[in-house]
């Protein structure tokens, strides 16, 4: 945790109608800071403190986003460049943003002891002001309240099958979809879902065509197909949905679902 600042236009909008709907004492002080005690948690001009976190948790991070040579990584609140060049190391193109000049420098000088400076890169700039699409991978130690802040535009700007780590704080009632205990740190993953919410018209296996309603909470799904109920969740683009009794699989688009033996087209 560092110091910080303060598919169509559609696709987005129905993003966003769709989704949008603890920590333990640590060793570090940020029990104390969390209180608003100690010398962090008083540093006026900062909207999260620097507090570095552990090399195993940075592993385990890396390790739970499968992080590797074809991934793009943004480190939000960067500090002094640990996860950023932790994933440069796996060969993943890796950028932190910090806003703490004297720590991008810090950041800067740790990654060229490694020979990572045209893998690892880092901005001096305000993480709500960075651009995100661009990532396959996002991590954080940031405060619940700045999570949460964040929340709407890792949803809304990231594109599904996008990966989140977060250490130590999670993202509210978006249930994570793994979740990993490193000695008394708690390390959360999420798989940024695609927009089913809404109407589509299904063409089922055996030839019939029936109405197909999705009602979306972040990755979980319940609805209707036909006059049958139905509940599913979704990881990434991935669509599994039981309905009457039969499970239905599914890799959803914008305006398709092609499932296995079974498809549905978007209703306007």
């Amino acid at each position: 945790m560092a110091a910080r600042g303060g598919r169509g236009v559609r696709i987005a909008a129905l993003l966003a109608a769709v989704l949008l709907a603890g920590c333990s004492a640590y060793g570090d002080g940020m029990g104390d800071i969390l209180r608003g005690q100690g010398i962090a948690a008083r540093e006026p001009n900062y909207d999260v403190p620097y507090v570095p976190t552990p090399e195993p948790v940075v592993d385990a991070m890396l390790d739970m986003a499968q992080v590797g040579p074809a991934d793009t990584v943004i480190d939000l609140g960067s500090g002094d460049g640990r996860i950023t060049i932790a994933a440069a190391r796996k060969g993943a193109a890796a950028s932190g943003v910090e806003i703490d000049a004297t720590l991008v420098d810090r950041a800067r000088r740790n990654a060229a002891l490694y020979a990572l400076q045209d893998r690892a890169h880092f901005s001096n700039a305000n993480l709500f002001d960075v651009p995100l699409r661009q990532a396959s991978v996002v991590t954080m130690y940031l405060l619940p309240r700045i999570n949460m802040a964040l929340r709407p535009r890792l949803l809304t700007e990231l594109k599904p099958g996008t990966r989140i780590v977060t250490h130590a704080f999670d993202l509210g009632d978006w249930r994570a979809d793994g979740e990993r205990l490193v000695g008394d740190r708690r390390v959360y993953l999420w798989i940024v879902p695609a927009v089913a919410g809404g109407s589509w018209h299904a063409t089922l296996p055996d030839g019939r065509e029936v109405a197909l309603t999705f009602d979306q909470r972040f990755q979980d799904v319940t609805g209707m197909l036909g006059t049958v109920p139905l509940t599913g969740s979704l990881r990434g683009v991935a669509l599994r949905f039981t309905a009457g009794g039969r499970e239905y699989r599914g890799t959803v688009g914008e305006a398709a679902i092609v499932g296995e033996g079974w498809r549905a087209v978007r209703v306007e």
